[in-house]
């Protein structure tokens, strides 16, 4: 029963994007958008695996996924300081790390390989039980991983 309230959602939230995006109630492209809609509803749910949207759509994930990307944008700014400072000053520490991720699933690790390598001075150079980063200024007293991990296994763990 579950599965058809998904299935009409979808058609519906199709169909309507069709009719407001044609921005036109012409019988021909409401024919058009209802075949299309129908189609595509049919492909999507036949074809896509949506444990992963019941996992998003929890409402404690969601909320746990706000402060995660809240941090993420206050490490963001963190790291453009210190990139425009290396740039002026001159001074870099080049290094590549070795990062052991906690995380179990293959998203989570994904998760902080991306988000490091968004963050600037920062690229993710390989990952698969372990993350090696090329990091521009490294420092042995900060962690790297250290807010994504903490804030990113609430997410994705």
């Amino acid at each position: 029963m579950g599965n058809l309230f998904r299935q009409a959602g979808t058609f519906l939230l199709l169909y309507i994007s069709w009719i407001l995006f044609t921005y036109s109630l012409n019988f021909q492209e409401l024919a058009a958008g209802l075949v299309m809609s129908l189609v595509v509803t049919y492909i999507i749910h036949n074809f896509t695996d949506f444990s992963i949207a019941d996992y998003f759509f929890n409402p404690f994930k969601a909320a746990n996924f706000l402060v995660y990307t809240i941090v993420f944008l206050f490490a963001e700014v963190r790291s453009h300081m210190s990139v425009a400072r290396s740039v002026i000053t001159g001074k870099t520490n080049p290094a590549i790390v070795k990062i052991l991720p906690d995380f179990k699933s293959e998203l989570g690790r994904a998760l902080l390989a991306n988000s490091i390598t968004l963050t600037p001075g920062t690229v993710s150079v390989a990952i698969d039980k372990n993350l090696y980063v090329h990091c521009l200024n490294y420092r042995k007293d900060e962690k790297i991983d250290f807010l994504f991990t903490k804030y990113g296994r609430k997410v994705f763990l």
